[in-house]
């Protein structure tokens, strides 16, 4: 006789968005993933089931790229809503494999169940946090570059401002991005497809998601627009940042005029999500120099017999026993070219 699932996992609700914004202001947690307007709009994309028992909001992702539980976000008994999970995957003929697990709830996996799990971490996951305020002003000598654009773009085009997104230019945003995805190669892949939905949805459900956003005009012209909500209360997250091929120069006024949006309602850090391992993505939110890069592990169970260091122990060792650089990029690193010194950052943000 099979078992009756241990969690009652539905598709995310409008009407869940109290609990899993509670949980995760509580959690002090930064991650993409738990911001709700991104749980629901990403349902579909990751075949999101979500629960609440005991005090913990529960994750489970059945998507292409992202699949396994979430580490359950609580307040109560840690080890007694894993187990919930395990018997929740042998209930449904899942393995209990646990996806984005940050550095911590990783270790906190380890410790309180030694030697079940391989934990490996993907650097395309990682999360890419920066501070509102030094985003807001631009200021240092790193951002010369943005703030030369910004004049430049400026200068460029004297008709150019920045405006609320809202309402009554929403068919203005959805121009943006529909001219973005016409000039992209991959303009009918699955991915480009299900974000179209997912910004439709936002779009539908703009005040219900607390959504809220800038769009750059040049006179009537539509050139780029950003689209952002809260997480928690110190951390805002970037969900889309749009321009049109001819509007492309438009890219650090909207991160800008994002990060001003963010830092005057009160968010120290701006989430700008990870790069998915493109190498574009990835060089555009370097030159922007996060302040953190937001591990995620994956664990999944060991095979018999297997007693090898996964990267979990890697990332220690680096953090510890300070080993070589060298090491530490070829066990974690999947491009060597990477702007920055990435690792020295990568890391987990608790608020």
């Amino acid at each position: 006789m099979s078992k009756e699932p241990q969690l009652p996992l539905a598709s995310p609700r409008l009407t869940d968005a109290p609990l899993v914004r509670a949980a995760v202001e509580r959690s002090g947690l930064a991650g993409n993933e738990l911001n709700f307007a991104n749980v629901f709009l990403l349902q579909e994309k990751h075949r999101t089931t979500i629960a609440f028992r005991d005090g913990f909001f529960f994750r489970h992702y059945d998507g292409q790229r992202l699949a396994g539980y979430g580490f359950p976000i609580g307040d109560g008994d840690v080890e007694k809503a894993l187990r919930a999970i395990f018997d929740d995957a042998e209930s449904r003929g899942r393995a209990p494999k646990i996806a984005l697990a940050t550095r911590t709830q990783a270790a906190t996996l380890r410790r309180l169940f030694p030697g079940k799990f391989r934990f490996s971490c993907d650097r395309g996951d990682a999360d890419y946090l920066y501070s509102t305020e030094r985003l807001a002003a631009l200021t240092g000598r790193r951002m010369h570059r943005k703030r030369n654009a910004i004049k430049r773009f400026e200068k460029e085009r004297p008709g150019v401002r920045v405006a609320p997104l809202t309402v009554e230019n929403w068919d203005a945003a959805a121009l943006v991005a529909e001219r973005w995805r016409a000039n992209r190669p991959d303009a009918d892949s699955p991915e480009l497809t299900a974000e179209k939905r997912a910004l439709e949805t936002a779009f539908r459900f703009f005040d219900e998601l607390n959504l809220f956003g800038r769009i750059v005009l040049d006179g009537d012209d539509p050139l780029g627009f950003a689209l952002v909500s809260a997480t928690s209360n110190l951390v805002y997250n970037e969900h889309f940042e749009k321009a049109t091929p001819d509007g492309a120069a438009s890219y650090p006024l909207l991160c800008r005029a994002a990060s001003q949006l963010a830092l005057e309602r009160g968010a120290r850090w701006l989430n700008r999500e990870e790069d998915l391992n493109s190498q574009g993505l990835r060089t555009a939110k370097a030159a922007w120099f996060p302040e953190i890069l937001a591990a995620k592990f994956n664990a999944v169970e060991r095979a018999v017999g297997d007693v090898e260091p996964d990267d979990l122990d890697v990332c220690d060792a680096a953090s510890t026993e300070k080993v070589g650089e060298a090491t530490r990029r070829q066990t974690l690193e999947t491009n060597d070219a990477f702007e920055f010194d990435w690792f020295g950052k990568f890391d987990e943000i608790t608020v």
